[in-house]
């Protein structure tokens, strides 16, 4: 008999459903109390059963023979009642939420061919009716008839996520194929031990506050691309973002086509001079919120040049450094577009990956995946410039004294010092090796220094000195890779470099310092106890300064200096200083310079301690002259309610500046769900409905971590979503389908509907970290914005949405 359930009064269909689950959640609950005196009982069974069957084997070594059989038969049925006993019951549930999914399954089972040919005993398939409740973690009790299942592991729970209440079925479970139909498919909300919420097909009904049940009507949400949304609001085609001067939806979403639409403050960007470096008008620093057309106006200028100058910005003397390898694909397209091609696109990983594989052969080219976060942020610090700088000055006044003190004892010793101090006023802050190797030319004949006689002056007993002594300081000032172990594994460097830095304690330091001595010692003596030798991900940064200051400029393949006549760097607030340096350096003194990025953008642990990215204190750093800061005012991407959401989620830290869109688009929502598993199985829907009605949509779910990636994506792929991609190396393929990724795989990029998973209070908690990524991850969308979560929200989200975000599931 149902159990009543009050509310539904005069609702049969709602009554016989709700109390199905009522009274199946209520054998569930009786099943998981009786367990724990089960376990008690099961335990003292299993005990007394062991002692039992030990005086069974007592008895057996001294029996006669003709009471062995007897004895052997009692121990057969004692090793049956153990067995029964270990698998009535096994797993574990929650109370509170044991489960979120029930169907009930017809199934007709097919008999399973025997090795001689038969069918195993049956003639006809066999028809049973079975329970099966969806949940976190399984749980059997065979006494009871419950059996709950894993949603991410268990093979029937495909039935659950790939078929519809009515449908028949057809699945391989081990050795067996089940055919059957779904004669019952219900999601379920159980909080607190309580059933609140029932969904089915025949509709949805919920448990108010006051115990009273109702049916209500659950709002359609639905994805739609801006096409139909704005074809159902009456808004015309054309000028609508991600649409193209065709009126069709555009392929590429990477960035906004939004080169006819630039405003008066981006051509003045875009056409500004070179000018003069020193004066700091070589410098363009564009700021701009998400969607702004940063990277379009910074694209644009690198075509403006090369059309204005042809001669000193050819394109393959400009260089574009971009954050992803999704952003090289987009911008080494775009830039023929626009009548340049040739122009090197690369990330900074890359490049210095190339450039330090060729200078530092000797050198692992193995990244460590365990390098401490304390190591990384020291290694990327601004600092690191300083103690570079540092221990140059002190190696060049080594070199001095030693200079000083070798050619005083010579002939015309005096006139070999005047050309070394020479090679100083060449240029300012020679390095070392450069001052070298002038006085090499010098010594050869192949060069003159101001106010200096010509080397030909030089007795050849002085220059028999001098020869060998030019070839010791050269072993000095070329030996990068120990200027570059010196700054890290002295401990009393570090405690130099960081002494008027805050977050660096002498213990943490004391960390960075064993981690560094550490992998010096195993690049030095090699693979030892399973460990390979290794570098940081920070550390070809480091090396490629460490030669600029201590040799002088990058040289290529054949030793060539590297020099660019401009350079473009993209998403600047999420480079560090010491890369930053490296590539300033490339463009020369008389440097052409872009920069473009976003305060508000910047990726980063919410413990990572960097604080908050400062343009002005990024350059003084950097000791560039800069005149000011462009800030971009007008939203290009994003529809309005999203601009409004996400500068909400920024709270303290967003923009002094208030994004201009006045472009709208649907509400950003907010759904609740008990489980992931139950969230899998709505998204599914939701999904494979978007599928049907627009094939060719695109839609990014973005997590914040790349392990809820996974699990989202396992999840969706065993619910035979269609063309569900798992992207972990920024390889987005641009086709229709569903791409699953973390928040860190998608900036610079664009994609019409976003749905950002699992955005819980503790994935994104109210911290400067959680508050950027959950920026970035919106400000993706440009057209509609749903957030998921299976857990407690973040109150980022709920204080973003009206009313808290009362969404489904809630």
């Amino acid at each position: 008999m149902l159990p009543a359930v009050p509310g539904l009064d005069g609702d049969e269909e709602g009554t016989r459903i709700v109390g199905e689950e009522l009274k199946l959640l209520a054998t569930v609950h009786r099943a998981l109390d009786h367990a724990v005196g089960a376990d008690v009982s099961a335990a003292r069974g299993r005990a007394e059963d062991e002692e039992r069957m030990l005086e069974l084997r007592d008895h057996v070594a001294v029996a006669k023979p003709e009471d062995l059989p007897a004895l052997f038969e009692q121990m057969h049925h004692l090793g049956a009642l153990r067995a029964q006993r270990g698998r009535s019951i096994s797993g574990s549930v929650e109370r509170a939420s044991p489960y979120f999914g029930h169907m009930r399954l017809e199934e007709e089972v097919a008999p399973v061919p025997t090795p001689d040919g038969g069918r195993n005993g049956k003639s006809k398939r066999e028809t049973r009716r079975r329970d099966v409740l969806i949940g976190s973690r399984s749980y059997v009790d065979s006494g009871e008839g419950i059996r709950i299942v894993d949603w991410r592991h268990a093979p029937v729970s495909r039935i659950y996520y790939r078929y519809l209440e009515g449908d028949d079925y057809e699945e391989e479970f081990g050795d067996r194929i089940v055919e059957g139909s779904v004669i019952a498919r219900r999601g379920i909300s159980i909080a607190q031990g309580q059933l609140v919420r029932v969904s089915a097909p025949q509709g949805t009904f919920v448990r108010g506050t006051d115990g009273l049940w109702k049916r209500v009507a659950v709002h359609g949400a639905r994805l739609e691309t801006e096409r139909k949304w704005s074809a159902r609001q009456g808004i015309p085609a054309e000028a609508r973002l991600g649409i193209g001067s065709d009126g069709q939806r555009r392929q590429d979403k990477h960035l906004p086509a939004i080169a006819a639409l630039l405003d008066p403050q981006q051509f003045a960007l875009i056409a500004r001079p070179p000018g003069d470096s020193k004066a700091g008008d070589g410098l363009v620093a564009i700021q701009g919120s998400a969607g702004s057309g940063k990277t379009t106006v910074g694209l644009h200028r690198v075509a403006y040049l090369a059309f204005q100058e042809p001669q000193r910005f050819r394109p393959d003397k400009m260089f574009v450094v971009v954050p992803n390898e999704a952003l090289v694909h987009y911008v080494s397209r775009v830039l023929p577009s626009l009548g340049v091609e040739g122009v090197p696109v690369t990330t900074f990983a890359r490049f210095a990956s190339r450039l330090t594989g060729q200078l530092f052969p000797r050198l692992p080219t193995r990244i460590s995946e365990e390098t401490p976060p304390i190591v990384s942020r020291a290694k990327s610090h601004a600092a690191m410039l300083r103690a570079i700088e540092r221990t140059v000055t002190r190696l060049g006044e080594s070199v001095d004294k030693k200079m000083g003190a070798a050619m005083a004892k010579w002939p015309q010793g005096e006139t070999v010092i005047a050309a070394w101090h020479a090679t100083e006023r060449e240029g300012s802050a020679v390095p070392p090796d450069t001052r070298v190797s002038l006085l090499a030319q010098w010594l050869a004949g192949k060069r003159t220094l101001a106010q200096t006689p010509a080397a030909t002056v030089l007795p050849n007993v002085t220059r028999s000195a001098l020869e060998p002594l030019i070839a010791d300081l050269r072993s000095q000032t070329r030996a990068v890779s120990a200027l570059w172990d010196e700054i890290l594994t002295s401990r009393e460097s570090l405690a130099t470099t960081f002494a008027a830095e805050r977050g660096f304690a002498p213990a943490q330091l004391d960390q960075v310092h064993e981690w560094c001595v550490r992998q010096t010692r195993l690049r030095t003596e090699g693979e030892r106890d399973g460990e390979e030798p290794a570098i940081d991900a920070e550390d070809p940064a480091l090396l490629l300064r460490c030669w600029q200051a201590l040799r002088g400029p990058l040289v290529d393949s054949e030793a060539k200096p590297i020099r660019f006549a401009h350079m473009f760097v993209d998403e600047v607030q999420d480079a560090s200083p010491v890369e930053l340096r490296v590539l300033l350096d490339l463009t020369g003194s008389d440097r052409s310079i872009t920069l473009a990025g976003d305060i508000a953008q910047r990726m980063m642990d919410d413990d990572d301690g960097r604080g908050e990215f400062d343009w002005n204190a990024l350059l003084d750093d950097l000791g560039v002259a800069h005149t000011r800061i462009e800030p971009l005012r007008v939203s290009y991407r994003s529809t309005a309610e999203i601009t409004e959401f996400a500068r909400t989620i920024l709270g303290p830290l967003a923009h002094d500046q208030v994004p201009e869109t006045s472009r709208h688009g649907p509400p950003v929502e907010l759904f609740r769900f008990a489980s992931a598993g139950e969230s899998v199985a709505w998204l599914a829907e939701v999904l494979k409905d978007l599928a049907r009605e627009e094939p060719d949509a695109n839609v990014a779910l973005i997590t914040r971590f790349p392990q809820q990636a996974d699990l989202y994506f396992e999840g969706l792929a065993r619910a035979e979503v269609g063309s569900v991609r798992r992207v972990a190396k920024q390889d987005f393929s641009w086709e229709p389908g569903v791409d699953v990724t973390d928040v860190r795989q998608t900036k610079g990029l664009e994609f019409d509907e976003v749905i950002l998973l699992e955005t819980s209070a503790a994935s994104y908690p109210v911290a400067p970290g959680a508050r950027h990524a959950l920026y970035v991850g919106a400000t993706r969308a440009s057209h509609q914005l749903w957030c998921v979560t299976s857990d407690r929200p973040s109150e980022l989200v709920t204080a973003a949405l009206p009313g808290g975000g009362e969404g489904l599931g809630a």
